[in-house]
């Protein structure tokens, strides 16, 4: 018994410091769209994609305020560069943390150039041990 309140104070304890925490072992990431393949011959432009993030635990429950880090090898928050990612409204370097919102969603705005260009790389969303990773490849 002793055992069973001790767990539950630790719970308790750590549910009260608020913040995010990584997803526990077990716990799944999925994003929609999984994939994305652009075939762009124009002129270069830049363009949005929008990318819903979710996080469950193992019985398939949604998991709120859970830290994710999100990354993508041709990312930066300059205009100059080929992809950038957003928090909200303001351009953000990969790698960068975010939490899932209370029913353990993100979304993920990324702009991006296209026209002439060729590049391709992994979105990449990590938490605790939990993984998952979407192909974006910009093809001229």
């Amino acid at each position: 018994m002793k055992k069973y309140i001790g767990i539950l104070i630790f719970l308790i304890s750590i549910w009260g410091c608020g913040g995010s925490v990584s997803a526990p072992p077990g716990s799944t990431i999925t994003m929609s769209p999984a994939e994305i393949t652009v075939n762009d011959g124009g002129l270069t432009a830049w363009h949005t994609q929008y990318f819903t993030i979710y996080v469950k635990d193992s019985l398939g429950s949604p998991l709120g305020n859970v830290k994710l880090s999100i990354s993508y090898p041709w990312a930066v928050p300059d205009s100059y560069g080929l992809v950038q990612f957003y928090n909200g409204s303001t351009p953000v370097n990969s790698p960068f943390d975010v939490e899932t919102d209370d029913f353990g969603t993100y979304v993920l705005r990324v702009d991006y150039q296209a026209g002439g260009l060729d590049y391709k790389g992994d979105i990449e969303i990590r938490s605790g041990a939990a993984f998952t990773k979407a192909a974006f490849t910009v093809e001229s």
